[in-house]
């Protein structure tokens, strides 16, 4: 038996239960809607249902014993926690359930994922509810869908969206609910200072940008003219009252731009520090006072200028982010926790500019953050799954980062080290029997989870480390990049998955998992190809139609053309 996440306490005892059928017993009304799949009736085995006082939120505890399964909590939540584990503990028995008594609680508060559609992919409505019940089933409690590019039809700007297939207002409504009624909240997410390229680009609204010194695309806003806050105001109004979150992410992060053109001169008489956090200011203001909002914002210019830190608004939360295994979380979670700021821990799935990932990078990466984020107490953690550049990695391989957030944030684990790197391998070995389980549904010996865990690590052949990509990644997007020194690192790589391919035709498991990760594999081996010289222009039109077909099975047709733009550079 393997549970994910990995209750805090358990205990199994002497004694089996012989099961076959169930039978619900709930003094809340709402309980019986989330244990459907269990309920028979005259089942042969009582599910008792008792609500408590002593348990905290979300808290729980499940009892099996010849009586039958009794589960106390004091919420509603603790309730969908505990049934949440129970339907694996059944699904994985085979007829009968070792006595046993299980404690749990989450280690995090708040435990949420953040996918990016402004790539742009925008995921079809039926995707999106399969990947709030697969959260759900993990125990996540907060989704954002990160929004950079006209993917939603806002009100002020119909003319920048119509007839374009992005998320309406009605759809997010739709989708709120929907988290709701699985215990997650869905929090708006959008920008107000860097990241507005897409923005920029309209011809009415560059004049608000900051000019760059080397006349390079503008990505920034500039925040000494009065006409921005206008701009995010009207970004604002009708797309967040879609959500009925008490919070909304402002971004915030990565003003490149800062400091040139026409703020150089601001930036240099008062400090970039000071022009940056009044403009993060006006933007809090207006989430807060006009909307009703509580702003979380990202913190990598804040600590560039750590004086700022006590200019904070005090019901905002910051957002400690960082991608890489050398980010260090607790030297930041001390300072923050040390400050009274309120804040989560950001880690990232590693998928983007990597084709499969960087699957250890992101493993120390999310253990780091959930570690520092119980140890300090943060208000949350939130995975990070970004689209650069466009999205060219596949679903299937952002699984295994979702399931091992959701692990580790849960259930944060012992802070001895040598009992902390047994409790990873564990889950680790866990959260790979659940994907194969529930996500791919594996059949047979062969584990296309297992697989996947390895394809992430080609980047080990590589040349040299790099942040936030694979050196591959980099070549794909940007051939000029290339070298004789990589080449060496590349033709390893080749060899190597093309062994793991040849592992692929050998697993049976859910046909468009299975699609998604052979076309990825073979992505890595076809660009570390064209990076070595070979031009077959017939694999690449394969390539690319695989790559259309895979996309349109859950995303919407908006940036499909993304991956084979970036496969013709290579022809031209």
């Amino acid at each position: 038996m393997f549970i994910v996440p990995n209750p805090q306490k358990i205990k199994i005892n002497d004694g089996k239960l012989i099961i076959d059928s169930f039978s619900i017993m709930a003094d809340e009304e709402r309980i019986y809607d989330f244990t459907k799949e269990l309920n028979t009736e005259n089942g042969n085995i009582n599910i008792v249902f008792k609500k408590v006082e002593n348990k905290k939120n979300e808290e729980y505890s499940l009892c099996v014993s010849d009586k039958g399964i009794l589960i106390e909590y004091s919420d509603l939540e603790g309730a969908f926690r505990a049934s949440s584990t129970l339907k694996q503990i059944i699904k994985t028995s085979e007829g009968e359930i070792n006595y046993m008594e299980i404690e749990d609680w989450p280690s995090i508060k708040n435990r949420g994922y953040m996918f990016d559609i402004s790539a742009p992919k925008i995921p079809k409505m039926e995707y999106l509810k399969w990947l709030i019940d697969a959260m759900a089933d993990l125990k996540y409690n907060q989704l954002q869908l990160y929004m950079e590019s006209m993917v939603y039809e806002y009100k002020n700007f119909p003319q920048y969206w119509k007839g374009t297939d992005v998320l309406s207002k009605s759809e997010i409504e739709e989708l709120d609910i929907y988290c709701k009624e699985r215990f997650i909240k869905l929090v708006p997410t959008t920008n107000g200072f860097g990241h507005m390229k897409s923005w920029l680009a309209k011809e009415e609204i560059n004049h608000l940008a900051i000019t760059r010194d080397d006349n390079g695309i503008q990505t920034t806003i500039n925040p000494l003219k009065k006409e921005s806050l206008e701009l995010v105001d009207k970004i604002y109004d009708g797309f967040i009252d879609a959500f009925s979150a008490d919070m909304i992410n402002i971004g915030m992060d990565e003003p490149f731009e800062l400091g040139m053109g026409e703020t150089k001169e601001a930036c240099e008489t008062e400090g970039k520090g000071k022009i940056y956090t009044d403009h993060l200011l006006k933007i809090c203001d207006l989430a807060k006072n006009k909307y009703g909002k509580t702003p979380m914002f990202w913190d990598d210019v804040i600590f560039k200028y750590p004086e700022q830190l006590s200019r904070l608004p005090k019901d905002g939360i910051v957002m400690e982010w960082g991608y890489e295994t050398e980010h260090y979380f607790d030297r930041y979670c001390a300072i923050l926790k040390d400050k009274g700021i309120r804040y989560y821990v950001c880690p990232g799935s590693a998928t983007w500019r990597s084709f499969t990932g960087r699957t250890d990078n992101m493993m120390f990466n999310v253990v780091a953050a959930a570690k520092s984020a119980s140890f300090y107490d943060a208000e949350g953690l939130l995975m990070t799954e970004w689209g650069d550049p466009g999205h060219v990695h596949t679903s299937t391989v952002t699984y295994l980062p979702m399931a091992l957030a959701a692990e580790f944030s849960w259930n944060s684990g012992s802070t001895d080290d040598i009992e902390a790197c047994m409790e990873r391998r564990e889950a680790v070995a866990n959260n790979l029997k659940y994907l194969d389980k529930y996500i791919f549904k594996s059949e047979g010996e062969a584990s296309l989870a297992d697989i996947i865990y390895r394809m992430g690590n080609y980047y080990f052949l590589e040349n040299s480390v790099n942040c936030n990509a694979t050196e591959l990644s980099c070549c794909f997007t940007k051939p000029e990049v290339i070298t004789e020194e990589m080449k060496p690192g590349f033709r390893r790589i080749i060899e190597y998955m093309k062994g793991l391919r040849k592992e692929l035709d050998m697993v049976k498991a859910d046909e468009l998992c299975l699609r998604e990760a052979k076309h990825n594999c073979d992505m890595v081996i076809f660009t570390a190809e064209m990076v070595l010289g070979k031009r077959d222009k017939a694999e690449a039109e394969r390539m690319k139609k695989e790559h259309c077909e895979l996309w349109r099975a859950r995303n919407r047709e908006l940036g499909i053309e993304n991956y084979g733009n970036l496969i013709d550079v290579f022809f031209e």
